[in-house]
């Protein structure tokens, strides 16, 4: 396969031919350059990669997609099926560029990061990914039709970019991996893009607790202390390392230090009361966000993005007002960060939790300070700027972070919409549901300890303000168990029912109980029902069926595919009951949101 570049300039409709370089063999990797030579400055708009072939017949086709920020839908599409519905008010931030989303057509679908398209009946698979993803953004574009694929695009955003005369302008670099195995090529893939991306891949896993999803923005100072004499009390049946302070404390977004009327104390003394308990500190920060009313807006409003005419841009409303954005670009910006988090590591603070950082990137209509800038630099100043102000020896967690860039600065990443207390929600796919989360941390299960820690989200497990039925709680742990990565609570302890407190206690057992963790029916379903796995302690076989679905579900797992031939003997993990089958295949029929974790028998 020899793929083709163009290269685009703002006023001028006619490609550019740029010569596409093979940077190694094993895997194909590539790349492309442009030297401004026209004698004056121009504004680069984007690489354009073609050429790309997968032969075969449309209806045979399946693709794996994924959409760039941590938070946005991931999953496999079939022929014929539309592609993710996208709630149009989140569409702009679920993807890099809103005028190639085309929900309402069958067949045309968009993708970020990478794409993976497999051959229903052969199992052929190729995949494209970008490993670098330093400058510019990424996406593909994937439309099939009856006679195969009618188009497989890449392409490179370069937003606009000023150019000097004699500069020279790099494309983001990608892989081409062709094989029978779909799934391993994603995890072949974030091999590579985690090295390129020179990954921080911490030995840790973080187990702790977070406030948010049991008291959201009603946190108290008194509820913090609470829950810490608890949990210092019951140190041995919760062995957990990090305890974190959430959403709420905060006067308004970007007067981080000046906490509500709740922490009368302070921010620094709730801190103070988490090292002292014997917990490592960890706070929630939304930093790139700036509310109308804060100081911060009103001493320093150069710091804010604006559009062409100068006008301060609002990101969303949020705790009841219009959120501004800072401009990474600024080297007084990064510097602010800089010291906001030197101050907030003196308090003691050592993990932290970022969220709302995908605006940043996703303002339509902003100019950067820094004419040079593009999304993706203006974003990655700015994290690492809050990395070199936190400390290299800080559990940085992403939240909604974009996943490429973030790659080599933060430790963990959440990799899927936030949990909720109740399974349905919104008919969108990254809106926060079981469901939704489900499907993401299983599909994008191949980023764990590659690019960084994954981040699943919390355990659910009490029976107060909590709208899960029994089952669907026995779900969502059963998923985590499986899953792994980090592993945090989020319940009231005082009043957490003595047999849910149990299954709390599970997930604390062992950091990541399971190996090789991946979708069987991977192509099969939108979210996958079979996962297979290996138990770490012992190197026993696992095999877990989640219903995610509405109505009951039967799946057959062909033990061969799963890598378990043979293997008669199983053991439900949940009731102790023995499971038989014939060796070859094991048949599970599950009501809806339900789950079981079979483990082969020695």
């Amino acid at each position: 396969m020899d793929p083709t570049v163009s290269f685009y300039i703002s006023g001028n409709p006619e490609a550019i031919p740029v010569t596409l370089e093979k940077l190694d063999s094993t895997p194909a990797t590539f790349r492309a350059a442009w030297t401004n030579t026209t004698g004056a400055p121009v504004r680069a708009e984007q690489f354009l990669f073609d050429g790309f072939r997968f032969d075969v017949p449309g209806e045979r086709i399946r693709l794996y997609c994924e959409g760039w920020s941590a938070v946005s839908a991931a999953g496999t599409h079939r022929y014929g099926e539309n592609g993710f519905n996208l709630s149009p008010v989140y569409l702009p931030n679920a993807i890099s560029n809103t005028a190639a989303y085309k929900r309402d057509t069958p067949n045309s679908f968009i993708a970020e990061n990478t794409v993976v398209l497999n051959d229903r009946d052969t199992g052929n698979s190729l995949l494209i990914g970008f490993i670098s993803m330093e400058r510019f953004n990424n996406r593909f574009v994937v439309e099939l039709a009856e006679s195969g694929v009618k188009r497989l695009h890449a392409f490179n955003d370069c937003d606009g970019c000023e150019i000097a005369p004699g500069e020279t302008v790099v494309s983001e670099e990608f892989i081409i991996l062709e094989g029978k195995d779909g799934y391993g090529l994603l995890e072949q893939y974030a091999d590579v893009w985690g090295k390129r991306m020179n990954a921080r891949l911490s030995a840790e896993i973080p187990t702790g607790w977070c406030s948010w999803y049991y008291y959201f923005r009603t946190i108290t100072e008194q509820a913090v202390i609470e829950n810490l004499d608890w949990l210092k009390a019951h140190r041995e049946e919760f062995p957990i390392r990090y305890f974190q302070l959430d959403d709420g404390y905060e006067t308004t977004p970007g007067d981080w230090l000046e906490p509500n009327e709740r922490f009368p104390h302070g921010l620094e003394y709730s801190i103070r009361k988490m090292a002292e308990a014997g917990f490592v500190p960890g706070v929630w920060f939304g930093p790139f966000m700036v509310g109308e009313t804060s100081k911060l807006f009103q001493e320093h409003p150069e710091y804010l993005l604006r559009d062409k005419d100068g006008n301060i841009l609002t990101a969303i409303r949020f705790n009841r007002q219009n959120m501004a954005v800072l401009d990474c670009s600024r080297d007084d910006v990064c510097d602010y960060l800089r010291n906001l988090f030197a101050g907030i590591r003196s308090f003691g603070c050592r993990y932290i939790k970022l969220d709302f950082m995908i605006y940043e990137s996703t303002m339509p209509g902003a100019v950067y300070h820094d004419p040079k800038a593009t999304r993706i630099t203006a974003y990655r100043r700015g994290m690492q700027a809050i990395r070199d102000g936190i400390g290299d020896d800080a559990f940085m967690l992403g939240g909604t972070v974009l996943i490429g860039p973030s790659i080599g600065i933060v430790d963990g990443s959440r990799y899927g919409s936030d949990i909720t207390p109740r399974w349905h929600g919104e008919p969108y796919h990254e809106a926060p549901t079981v469901p939704n989360v489900t499907r993401n941390i299983i599909c994008r299960r191949y980023m764990h300890k590659r690019l960084f820690i994954t981040d699943p989200d919390v355990h659910i497990a009490r029976k107060d303000n909590n709208e899960l039925t029994e089952e669907e709680v026995i779900y969502w742990t059963t998923a985590l168990y499986m899953i792994g990565g980090a592993m945090l609570l989020a319940d009231r302890f005082s009043t957490l029912d003595p047999e849910r407190a149990k299954l709390s206690r599970l997930l604390l057992q062992r950091a990541d109980p399971f190996r090789d963790v991946r979708p069987v029916d991977f192509f099969d379903r939108e979210i996958p029902v079979i996962w297979r796995g290996i138990r770490d302690e012992d190197g026993a076989s696992a095999l877990g069926f989640f219903n995610a679905y509405d109505t009951p579900v039967t799946a057959t797992a062909k033990l061969a595919e799963a890598g378990f031939a043979g293997q008669r003997n199983w053991t439900d993990f949940w009731s102790k009951t023995d499971v038989d089958c014939d060796g070859n295949t094991l048949t599970v029929t599950l009501a809806p949101h339900t789950a079981r974790l079979l483990t082969a028998r020695f």
